[in-house]
């Protein structure tokens, strides 16, 4: 049996306002042109750990955070998707190539309830913010991307939200209700603290099989971390939610703190020098067998 989403006050970070609605699967079948929107207050508003040139070193840099519930990152990895009000965002931005190290620990908030098992996935994209109106998955031109998407994938039928944990994804605002200009969050990797199998009425496979969930460290610790090597230059966002798909009746806030460092890429030797290197070797072979005696 599929496991239900218990509805509750769910917010995008933890003190951020309340919304309503938000547990609402969307079926596929729904006709484009009745899709209505639900209000929404709490929408993907990232904690930025900063913009950097990849040139220098970046010691650890630690940002607080939250989510509602222990599961929300979990949930994004089943066959209906997840709503992002269940997870934390964060944002940075490179100028350069680089190494980045990410790392996000369970932190008790500040009600003492203890904090999240974290799971995240980073992506190559950054959401709609200031004037412009921030992204929510229950906007017009969202519910048109989720069931566009919806079709797209095999075995989808309903979508519950806008976030997928281990592929890209799509979402845009209230001012874009045509959704003509979405945000794209184009998938890098994942990793999760410990393991997790989704029951087989949630795979994403829809073959009937339990479903285990890629990219977990095998040990429940409270913490998990993933080195990124050699990052294109370009404004990244890391979506962080629990990783208990089982615990979906308990919707408490979670807190969660997150950890960037960076170091430089190693420069790759143009192929040039590459090719010039191997004509003075073979020049320098050439020469001793013509100097060896008969």
């Amino acid at each position: 049996m599929t496991i239900s989403k218990t509805q509750s006050n769910p917010r995008h970070r933890f003190g951020a306002a309340a919304g309503s609605g938000f547990d609402r699967k969307i079926p596929l079948a729904l006709l484009l042109g009745a899709i209505s929107s639900t209000p929404a207050t709490a929408h993907i508003i990232p904690v930025n750990f900063g913009t950097f040139d990849g040139a220098s070193a970046v010691a650890p840099i630690s940002l607080n955070s939250g989510a509602v519930g222990n599961y929300g990152w979990a949930d994004g990895a089943d066959a209906d998707w997840a709503d992002t009000h269940k997870l934390a965002a964060f944002a940075f931005t490179l100028n350069g190539r680089a190494n980045v190290l990410l790392q996000f620990d369970k932190k008790a908030n500040a009600f003492g309830i203890n904090g999240m098992v974290p799971g995240f996935s980073l992506y190559l994209g950054s959401p709609h913010s200031g004037a412009v109106g921030s992204d929510h998955d229950y906007s017009v031109g969202s519910e048109l991307l989720r069931v566009a998407d919806c079709a797209a994938t095999p075995g989808c039928t309903a979508t519950e939200g806008s976030f997928r944990s281990l592929t890209s994804w799509n979402i845009t605002n209230d001012p874009d209700p045509g959704a003509a200009s979405p945000s794209r969050f184009e998938y890098i990797g994942s990793a999760y603290d410990g393991s997790q199998t989704l029951p087989a009425a949630n795979s994403p496979l829809a073959d009937g099989n339990a479903y285990p969930i890629p990219g977990g460290d095998g040990l429940q610790d409270g913490s998990v971390s993933k080195l990124f090597s050699n990052l294109a230059p370009g404004s990244y966002t890391v979506f962080v939610g629990g990783a208990v798909y089982t615990s979906q009746a308990n919707n408490a806030n979670r807190g969660v703190l997150g950890s960037f460092s960076l170091t430089p890429a190693a420069v790759p030797v143009p192929g040039a020098v590459w090719l010039f290197g191997s004509a003075l070797a073979l020049f320098g072979a050439a020469k001793k067998r013509k100097a060896r005696p008969l």
